[in-house]
């Protein structure tokens, strides 16, 4: 099988073994999703943590011979590769660059590494750049890959440097337990013929599951509760009693919009989990099949449904017309009081709401199917990679800096390292790092919870949480709690770590741990093989025509008959029989 066919061929022996090594590693943190933020595994646990996090605190006793935090003698500059959008520079200090800035100043302080940007660039323009340096073979020494599709092609091109030994001499205990504790997911897609060839970035879930925020403000008006029980955890058909409500009794007083989706098909997420299914996930059967998971039953039954509601009036009339900022300024305009998102809304997409309109609150559900389960499908366990230059002489390097922005940096506080904490604590973008990557374990979203509700039963000072995100969230929530009726703009960052830790994370984690009713299934996410490139978008346009045909009444619900159909006989077929061979030869 050809390298562009297969993309890559996994000596799972090899991996395996790798894994088994990782998973004994001590007992260290776990980390958050901004700034320089990161959490323990165990609220319980943050002093040790902080204790053990770091090796170079016993790399003169226990471990005299671990070197994965020992600075270069001379100086060493990288020449790197990195993203760079307008938003992260604006982040920036004054006087400062991408080249000198709180973070990289402090990986020159620990390991006096400075950096030089070959290629900086945003989003679209930074991949094309990395695609032309690849075409070239003039590649920066280091550099961060987006695209799962990109790091496939350099490694066909012989690139790239074999990261298996430096990771296995360099690489800390903490960043080994990270990958760990996704039982290898992440460390196996960027392993090829046993060779480690990129130090992956992780995803810990962030936005699962999809909840159903409801506004508390709008239900207290009119006297109604979806959740009798108080278990955190409603029925599709209770959402829509709710939406029902807001829509007869116009709530909002402005034509309220009972339930409002954009136009992309992932927002139907939602009611397929609700009906025991998925949208848009590629799902192993088990016997060497495998099943595009839109096709299913479920999604047939929860079309269906929205059609129902489209027609009954509770389901936005302008279905299939809107974008996502569409929706969001329906929120904010005080029309729709129905949202379904992650745990962390509050964080961007309500704290605008709660601008416009003061009086908003919410309160989070999950949403679960006939049986009494919530489905959840685990995301793409990484999200971007650093590569180095197959001839690069410091390979070492990409995990020393690994090792200190993502292990040693959680455990540090204003008063040890003041500079980026304060950089931190005022907004700085977290892509300012020299690598753009996040490295956080598998439990990440639960030591959120765990330790926000310990510092908001008085269990635990801010000062005392294991990070410094959690030490600055878990801090501006309380002050947002000494006055919760009267949110100013001093305070509103607090009432939003506190409706996405608190009210977010108590459904999809306290809920969710509370109830066991988590059903959780593990997607494939394969690299693009040749006829996913050449017709998966062609199905993807077919796919979202006939969601929206079906809904809003113009196809029968008979029609997604032909739809499946039509998938399969216009590549689908193809599609799915050559990810089979992928797999049955991976």
């Amino acid at each position: 099988m050809s390298m562009r066919k297969a993309k890559r061929i996994l000596s799972c022996a090899v991996l395996s073994t790798s894994i088994l090594a990782m998973s004994a590693c001590g007992n260290t943190s776990a980390d958050t999703n901004t700034a320089a933020g990161q959490t323990t595994q165990d609220t319980t646990q943050s002093t040790d943590a902080q204790a053990a996090g770091s090796q170079k605190d016993t790399a003169a006793g226990d471990n005299a011979a671990f070197k994965g935090f020992e600075p270069y003698e001379e100086e060493l500059n990288i020449h790197i590769g990195r993203l760079a959008s307008q938003h992260t520079v604006s982040t920036l200090l004054p006087g400062d660059t991408l080249e000198d800035n709180p973070y990289t100043r402090y990986v020159k302080e620990k390991l006096n590494i400075t950096f030089t940007d070959e290629i900086e660039a945003a989003d679209e323009d930074y991949k094309n750049h990395i695609a032309l340096a690849t075409s070239s073979g003039d590649i920066p020494e280091m550099f961060t890959v987006t695209n799962y599709d990109t790091l496939v092609d350099l490694v066909e091109s012989d690139l790239l440097c074999d990261l298996t030994d430096v990771y296995n001499e360099y690489a800390s205990d903490y960043i080994k337990e990270i990958y760990g504790s996704f039982d290898g997911r992440g460390l196996d897609m960027v392993t090829f013929d046993g060779k480690l060839m990129a130090l992956p970035g992780t995803n810990a879930d962030n936005g699962v599951p999809t909840l159903c925020w409801i506004r508390k403000d709008w239900m207290d008006k009119l006297n109604i509760n979806p959740d009798e029980d108080g278990d955190l955890c409603v029925t599709y058909e209770e959402i829509a009693d709710v939406a029902r409500a807001f829509v007869e009794q116009d709530v909002s007083g402005k034509g309220t919009i009972g339930i409002a989706m954009s136009d992309g098909i992932g927002d139907a997420e939602w009611i397929a989990n609700a009906n025991g299914g998925f949208v848009g996930k590629w799902l192993d059967n088990g016997d060497g099949t495998i099943t595009w998971s839109t096709l299913s039953d479920a999604n047939k039954k929860s079309w269906e449904l929205l059609h129902q509601w489209y027609e009954e009036g509770i389901l936005d009339p302008q279905f299939g017309t809107r974008t996502y900022e569409d929706v969001t300024a329906l929120l904010i305009d005080n029309k729709c009081g129905i949202a379904f998102g992650a745990w962390h809304m509050p964080d961007w997409r309500f704290s605008h709401v709660k601008d416009a309109n003061p009086e908003a609150e919410y309160v989070a559900y999950t949403i679960q199917d006939a049986n009494g389960k919530v489905n959840l499908a685990h995301e793409n366990p990484t999200n971007n990679f650093i590569v180095v230059r197959k001839d690069y002489e410091h390979p070492e390097a990409a995990v020393k800096i690994q090792n200190v922005l993502f292990d040693m940096l959680v455990h540090e506080t204003l008063d040890t390292a003041p500079e980026v904490m304060s950089f931190v604590q005022n907004g700085g973008d977290n892509f300012t790092k020299p690598v753009q990557i996040e490295c956080l374990p598998s439990t990440t979203k639960d030591v959120y919870y765990n330790e926000h509700q310990a510092v908001l039963k008085g269990e635990l000072l801010p000062e005392n949480t294991s990070t410094a995100e959690n030490k600055n969230s878990s801090s501006i929530m309380l002050e947002y709690l000494k006055d919760p009726e009267n949110v100013t703009e001093a305070t509103r960052t607090g009432w939003s770590f506190y409706n996405s830790r608190i009210v977010g994370l108590g459904a999809a984690i306290g809920g969710l741990n509370t109830n066991g009713n988590a059903n959780w299934v593990s997607p494939l996410y394969p690299p693009t093989l040749e006829a996913m490139e050449q017709k998966k978008a062609a199905l993807d346009t077919l796919e979202l025509k006939a969601y929206i045909q079906i809904v809003t009444g113009e196809q029968p619900i008979e029609y997604f008959e032909q739809y499946k159909e039509d998938w399969m006989n216009y590549g689908g077929a193809e599609i799915i029989a050559e990810m089979e061979e992928y797999y049955a030869n991976k």
